[in-house]
């Protein structure tokens, strides 16, 4: 059972109008005690799985999410990064199984990596991610197909008749203390290339796992973000930035700035800090619904309730 005001997301005839959940930063784990993880940084993140992690995660209150976002009329899911904690194929293993039952309820389910997806040496050489997640998500005869994640660090699909949907592959894998990103040369050249190819009366959400700006620190920051910035505010059709990798639930309408709305989930499973953005989007401006864990009261149950809600006009400036 779902709250009433969740529910009230009603099918409109137009095909205009999407409904996307965003999600991120599950972090789907499994320690291991193999020796071999002290031959990478794993170790790092098992230490931390056991003595913090483990205790901020409730995973439980992932599996209700395909039949609430069926009911909530959702069209897509859009994970942005950070389905694993160290890279493991048996974090992997439980994250695609979270990703079908999505896809069981009828759902499109886009995913991109994260840091921690991208976690050692070994995992990115190996691309260990895109043996569990698509890399594309076009179908063979579309012309958007010659992109994948894989190969050009972006995919690109197109939602309705004037939305697209463009994914980033910023992970990498990083020394021991850090979990940075790195927007390249390749990468950029590729998402000006597709930029330039979508009609500029269409509208774009640009998907990353990182944040364009940088952070507190250099060594959680994206490399090369000041060129990612510059390539945002010269295609103004990006009219949404949806991020992960903060672990802070985020709306902010950076327009006035020459920057779209940047949307952060948080990262969903979190105790305290988890989140979902409901994103209602029609040709008059776009419909956050912001979904936390409740947990149960009384005789009230533990779910997921709304407790925020966002409007911005696309005539706003």
């Amino acid at each position: 059972m779902f709250p009433l005001g969740l529910l009230s997301m009603e099918k409109n005839s137009l095909n205009s109008v999407l409904r996307i959940a965003h999600i991120s930063d599950l972090h789907f784990s499994k320690p291991t005690w193999n020796i071999s993880q002290f031959f990478s940084k794993r170790w790092i993140g098992n230490l931390n799985l056991l003595l913090t992690r483990k205790r901020e995660y409730e995973h439980e209150r992932l599996f209700p999410l395909p039949e609430l976002f069926k009911s909530a009329s959702i069209d897509h899911v859009l994970i942005t990064g950070d389905l694993s904690t160290t890279s493991l194929e048996r974090e992997f293993d439980k994250a695609a199984d979270f990703v079908d039952k999505l896809k069981q309820a009828g759902l499109s389910v886009f995913a991109i990596p994260g840091n921690h997806d991208q976690y050692t040496q070994k995992a990115y050489r190996d691309s260990l991610f895109y043996q569990f997640f698509d890399a594309s998500f076009s179908k063979e005869d579309e012309p958007e197909q010659k992109w994948n994640l894989k190969e050009h660090k972006i995919a690109v699909k197109k939602l309705n008749n004037n939305w697209w949907l463009l994914l980033l592959d910023t992970a990498i894998a990083t020394p021991l203390l850090s979990s940075r990103g790195f927007f390249s040369v390749e990468a950029e050249k590729n998402l000006e290339a597709v930029l330039s190819e979508i009609p500029r009366n269409d509208n774009v959400i640009l998907a990353n796992h990182f944040p364009f700006f940088k952070g507190e620190s250099d060594r959680v920051g994206l490399i090369r973000s000041e060129q990612l910035q510059a390539k945002i505010r010269q295609f103004p059709q990006i009219k949404l930035y949806l991020h992960g990798h903060n672990h802070r639930h985020c709306i902010a309408d950076l327009r006035s700035s020459g920057y779209p709305i940047v949307l952060d989930s948080g990262s969903t499973p979190h105790r305290s800090r988890g989140a979902i953005n409901l994103i209602e989007i029609s040709k008059e401006g776009c419909d956050v619904k912001v979904l936390q864990w409740k947990r149960s009261v009384r005789d009230q149950p533990a779910q997921w309730e709304e407790t925020r809600r966002a409007h911005c006009s696309w005539m706003a400036t």
